[in-house]
């Protein structure tokens, strides 16, 4: 007898139900079938639907998928208490994925397997959306209208053969609702307890008409805001416990140390052209007050030595914990049945987002950079006595002992124009037309899609020109002493940038694709299917910096003047098999070959089997291989550059060391052939030597190899639990060699230090390079059970969990593997820094209850423990400053009542314990000292939403 997932049905049937879950429930259904074919004459069967499963082109059944899969539907995700895309890409469990905090512009990225964004695929109906402008390598999911989605499938094992290779770590594809034919508001809220910032607002309208079954046409429009305040890091003041920072090993802040840049400006005496060694404030004995309307400073308790009579700026008053945010969607779709049943459809997508962060006000002085365009060029900032605002002169500020008319060295914030604010805004649009339907006894998708995305960076508030600011000073207009009179305020005013647009990047993608499938003949199991297609596409890239920014110096990014760009084209084309050999064994045989304008050609296999021995059992697994060629930016975006290295160093040649990885451990060297150079030991020992940064248009594709392996149990009625084994080997892996790794052994990376012909250093090259590989292993387990009962409800308990049994990596071909699992020191890829962290567990449980038009739900999200970054490198277990982070639980509590089939309001907990985020040493420097890879520091918030239909 033929089985019933086998059945064609027509296309507008709707199937809302996981991968996973689908196949319980069929095997479920089969026992029942059968017991009721022995008692009664056999009705007609209920037609169930073939769709396209993340991972196929042929229409199937999820039960018949191969694939690991899982599948979120949306009033799942919103029922634990996820009101943004942002949230439910964090809340994977197979991912690494962080929300940005701080002045992330780029937005919410997928980071699957801990293998960065760049390696992780994320669609839109199936069809790729243009990345993220700067980094040109992946997805800002914040432009996915979260009320337009039905669902969220998530592709566990990687290259994929149909919708490209080098999604090595994994797909992610978003579905939006296939029709819509009435209105819907929903408005939410999120509200910490305590007071200080990072509420958030949601408001969404989705509206359509038309029914595509009785009409034939249906179009829909769905629009989303939402946006999050400002929470500043004096309003968790917790974070920043002085106790906790020493235990850290961070150093904590005290009145008893020189002051750097202050408000009023410290200064350092010059005499002859040479800084001496009298140092202070002219309102230092004043308590550091001046005449500002607040007071920014506070007098330094030093009492001997450099730097007395200083004044602090207090470090509280700035550091922030979350920025400002908002998101603004529109997702748009009409869809028309033509001919033979065929089906138009045409989607468009508009999106603006944006991040505002605050930053301490800018500084100027001798202990910044002047000039962007040549780093570690720093310039005094001098007051002469010609100025009025000298100390002691006719503009009032008071006189300080020992300073006669010497020139004086400004070290200065500009606390009186407040935190510096930059404004980091991404546009994104898509528009996608396409046609599915029969011809000639083949099944056909073609389509089209143009899409682009912007990126705008620009000085709030709070920035001035240096160059300009420095000729304020020097004239004796600006008052670096306190508040401006009308001419300096003036002149103020005149040198702003506020409100400047000084970087612009964009990407654009377009090109057509297809997909035909068809039956071939029958098996034993059912149909031999076969599927052929293909897309050509075509990707361009541009990142244009002002030569402005060569001015201001502070807080931006790119290269002044600078006009990096690139294209390419990519051709593909993919055939997949389909052969269900028997009832239980389903072979799946697929291969991509892709040609790309700048390093070839490709082609890629994909296999994979499911087989079912027994009525509670489903064996499954797939092998394939991937392809990542290096992005645009990765060969052509920022321009090489000559820059300070991060850290201090001493030559290896010219200040060696038994232990170069341990910086001021070396000696100047005795070698006679230098003699004549007259070293400085200031200059090559213990120093920031110069580095060479940008991009490599050198690099080479990446290659990877995947396997997996799982099985499906259904032990009894309505519980599913599974198993699926994953392991993923990449060689030549495109990362950016750290300073630490060079330094942790020069002999090897002699080849990275240029010298100049006379020995000299003139840089160590720091680019991006292709390096060993990386291998991960783990498996994924996943558990379902539902227990309906006739008078208290039905009562469910699901989990999902990935255990990471591998994470090694392998700075270069041949080379040590160093095993990252619980601890930092993951190889820096793409834009993920060094301090990936790889959990070894990672989990969500949900307990639910649903009782007539009641529902609710208590879901627990848990993190393993792991190593921190530890203040010192060498810092061992026991050792002090050794710091572990400890296992991290939330629980989120939420409950519904549908009060009629039009209105339904919605309360919920999240962080019901008001757990506080585990302190790290990540951010020591600025006292944001939060786990801000597992945990926000909001804590115990309430949530509110209502929807309302008509």
């Amino acid at each position: 007898m033929e089985k019933i997932r086998r059945t064609r049905l027509p296309q507008h049937a709707s199937i809302k139900i996981s991968a996973v879950t689908l196949a319980v429930l069929t095997l479920i259904n089969q026992n029942q079938a059968m017991a009721r074919q022995n008692q009664a004459p056999q009705a007609p069967q209920t037609p169930v639907t073939k769709i396209e499963i993340t991972g196929s082109s042929i229409k199937r059944l999820a039960t018949e998928n191969a694939l690991p899969l899982t599948t979120y539907k949306a009033e799942e995700l919103e029922a634990q208490g996820l009101t943004t895309m942002s949230e439910v890409a964090t809340s994977l469990v197979m991912g690494a994925t962080n929300e940005p905090v701080g002045g992330g512009g780029g937005g919410t990225m997928i980071n699957m397997r801990g293998l960065n964004t760049n390696r992780t695929l994320v669609l839109l109906n199936g069809r790729r959306l243009p990345n993220e402008a700067i980094g040109d390598s992946s997805i800002n999911v914040d432009v996915v209208p979260m009320s337009a989605i039905e669902r969220v499938e998530v592709l566990r094992d990687g290259a994929s053969s149909i919708y490209g290779t080098d999604a090595i770590a994994g797909v992610v594809n978003f579905i939006t609702r296939r029709t819509l034919n009435e209105i819907r508001l929903a408005a939410s809220v999120v509200a910490p307890q305590r007071s200080g910032g990072g509420d958030q607002r949601r408001f969404s309208i989705a509206g359509g008409k038309g029914d595509l079954n009785k009409d034939g046409w249906n179009v829909y429009a769905a629009f989303d805001i939402q946006s999050r305040s400002s929470l500043m890091q004096k309003d968790r003041p917790e974070l920043s416990n002085p106790d906790a920072i020493a235990q850290l090993g961070g150093s904590v802040f005290s009145t008893n140390t020189s002051g750097s840049s202050s408000s009023p400006a410290n200064f350092t005496v010059y005499t002859n052209s040479k800084a001496t060694t009298t140092t202070g404030n002219p309102y230092w004995a004043t308590g550091c007050t001046s005449n500002y309307g607040a007071q920014y400073s506070l007098p330094s308790t030093k009492v001997s030595g450099s730097g007395i009579k200083t004044c602090i700026l207090d470090p509280g008053l700035y550091p922030q914990l979350l920025p400002e945010n908002k998101q603004t969607t529109l997702f748009s779709k009409g869809a028309l049945r033509h001919g033979d049943n065929k089906l138009m459809t045409v989607e468009v997508l508009a999106s603006e987002s944006y991040i505002d962060a605050l930053n301490p006000p800018q500084v100027f002085g001798a202990q910044t950079d002047y000039d962007k365009l040549n780093p570690g060029v720093r310039k005094p900032l001098f007051i002469s006595k010609n100025s009025k605002w000298y100390p002691g002169g006719s503009g009032g500020v008071p006189a300080v002992a020992g300073v006669t008319g010497q020139d004086l060295a400004l070290t200065w914030s500009l606390d009186e124009l407040g935190p510096a604010g930059t404004d980091d805004r991404q546009n994104t649009n898509r528009l996608v037309v396409a046609d599915e339907g029969e011809f000639m006894g083949w099944d056909y998708r073609v389509g089209f899609n143009a899409a682009m995305s912007k990126r705008r960076v620009s000085w709030k508030s709070g920035f001035v020109s240096t160059p300009k600011l420095y000729d304020g000073v020097a004239n004796g207009i600006l008052n670096p002493f306190g508040a401006q009179d009308a001419t300096g305020q003036a002149y103020l005013n005149s040198i702003k940038v506020d409100d400047t647009n000084y970087r612009t990047a964009s990407v654009k993608y377009f090109g057509p694709d297809f997909n035909l499938s068809r039956v071939l003949k029958e098996l034993p199991g059912g149909s031999l299917s076969i599927a052929v297609g293909g897309d050509l596409h075509r990707e361009t890239y541009t990142d244009s910096t002002s030569a402005l920014s060569n001015d201001i110096v502070y807080k931006t990014s790119g290269t002044p003047g600078a006009n990096p760009s690139g294209a390419r084209t990519i051709a593909g084309l993919y055939v997949e098999i389909d052969a269900p050999l028997s009832k239980g064994l389903d072979l799946t045989f697929a291969a991509r070959a892709d040609h790309f304008s700048d390093f070839g050609s490709t082609v890629n296999p994909k296999a994979s089997v499911r087989w079912e021995p027994h009525k509670a059992i489903m064996l499954r697994g797939t092998a394939s291989t991937g392809f990542r060629a290096p992005t645009l930016p990765e060969l052509y975006g920022t321009p090489r550059t000559k820059t300070p290295s991060t850290n201090r160093w001493d030559d290896p040649l010219l200040c060696p060391s038994t232990t170069p990885s341990q910086p001021n451990t070396g000696t100047l060297t005795s070698d006679p052939k230098y003699a004549g150079l007259n070293l400085d030991p200031a200059r090559v020992c213990n120093t920031q030597l110069t580095i060479l940064t940008g991009a490599n248009p050198d690099l080479q594709p990446e290659k990877s190899r995947t396997l997996t392996a799982g099985i499906v149990l259904e032990p009894v009625r309505n519980m599913m639990l599974s198993f699926d084994i994953w392991d993923i080997r990449m060689k030549g892996t495109i990362a950016q060699i750290t300073e630490e790794t060079i330094f942790s052994d020069v002999n090897k990376y002699s080849n990275l230090f240029v010298r100049n012909p006379d020995g000299t250093l003139n840089y160590i090259v720091v680019t991006r390079l292709n390096m060993g590989g990386v291998h991960t292993r783990g498996i994924d387990t996943n558990f379902r059970y539902l227990l309906p009962t006739t008078s208290w409800g039905k009562f469910g308990v699901s989990m999902d969990g990935t255990y990471v049994n591998k994470y090694e990596g392998q700075n270069d071909v041949g080379g040590a593997w160093v095993d990252s699992v619980g601890r930092p020191g993951a190889l820096a890829t793409g834009s993920t820094s060094a301090n990936t962290y790889i959990f070894r567990w990672r989990h969500n449980l949900r307990l639910s209850w649903n009782m007539g038009k009641f529902a609710t739900q208590l879901s627990q999200s848990y993190t393993a423990s792991y190593e921190d970054t530890n203040a010192l490198p060498t810092q061992k277990f026991g050792q002090p400053y050794y710091n572990v982070i400890d296992s991290y639980i939330i629980y989120n509590l939420s409950a519904n009542y549908r009060y009629s089939d039009k209105f339904r309001l919605s309360l919920g907990i999240n962080n019901l314990l008001n757990v506080d985020p585990p302190l790290s040493n990540q951010r020591l420097s600025s006292r944001v000292v939060f786990a801000q890879n597992i945990a926000k520091p909001i804590g115990r918030a309430y949530t509110v939403k209502a929807e309302y239909s008509f």
